[in-house]
């Protein structure tokens, strides 16, 4: 069994957010990042890495009531 959440999605419509004052609001968190950038053929830079967690909160949607 997975040890995820489940994520709610739903579409908003363009006009929504053309709507929004402010704008949107998006931050968010990277926990345990490992990058390294090693030369690949040709001499294209090659980056491998790995990421922990990573979170993302965006807010200030005006999502309406939601119903299960």
């Amino acid at each position: 069994m997975s040890n995820t959440s489940p994520i709610e999605t739903r579409e908003i419509a363009d006009a929504d957010l053309d709507g929004i004052a402010g704008g949107l609001s998006v931050g968010g968190t990277v926990d345990g990042l490992v990058a390294k950038v090693t030369q690949g053929p040709g001499g294209v830079p090659v980056l491998e890495g790995s990421v922990k967690s990573v979170g993302v909160n965006v807010s200030d949607i005006p999502l309406g009531p939601i119903t299960l």
